[in-house]
């Protein structure tokens, strides 16, 4: 087992839980069928919580030349970004609803706030890392003039601001955002 296999085995791991929870939340709901108010919001932060732990595992395939050189504390804040996906994904749907009706528009005005501080918080620790990696490993430098330092006020805002509509547009925002991070990329050697 080569140190990148190693190191993120335990984070891979992690993130397959998230999936796997979000596979069984959406499974429930199918199950409960009639009793169930279906709205637009949750089902969307499932799918940006999906689509953000794609991104994450499909990122790290290009992060096999610097496992060598990654430290503990960089590997603990792999793993720490990787929890805070699982609970972000954990977030998204319902998971145990008894014998009543569920209504999905309540759920994601209920956790709406902590499922954007999760990503925010998540996000944050991933570019932690990248920016951390890059100058001790890669000796490079840091864009802060990147438009990606747009995604934490945007996402910031929607842990603040009750607008649905506001929600609506943050929420497809962040699945074209993940959608064209990822569509036509390989993974090459």
């Amino acid at each position: 087992m080569s140190a990148f296999e190693f190191l993120l085995l335990l984070a891979a791991i992690v993130l397959g839980l998230a999936l796997t929870d979000l596979a069984v939340s959406v499974h429930r709901l199918m199950s409960a069928r009639g009793r169930v108010h279906w709205d637009w919001l949750a089902p969307l932060a499932a799918i940006v919580a999906f689509l953000k732990i794609l991104t994450q595992w499909w990122s790290w395939f290009s992060a096999e030349s610097i496992a060598s050189s990654l430290t503990f504390e960089m590997f603990l804040v792999v793993l720490v970004s990787s929890l805070l996906l699982f609970l972000l994904a954990a977030t998204a749907l319902p998971d145990d609803f008894g014998e009543g009706a569920v209504d999905l528009r309540d759920h994601y005005a209920l956790v709406s706030r902590r499922f954007w501080l999760l990503f925010v918080s998540q996000w944050l620790l991933v570019q932690a890392v990248r920016i951390w990696a890059g100058i001790v490993i890669n000796k490079a430098h840091v864009d802060l003039a990147s438009p990606v330092w747009l995604v934490a006020p945007v996402a910031l805002s929607l842990a603040f601001i009750r607008n649905r509509w506001w929600h609506t547009v943050g929420l497809l925002g962040f699945v074209a955002l993940y959608l064209a991070n990822g569509l036509g990329h390989v993974l090459t050697a």
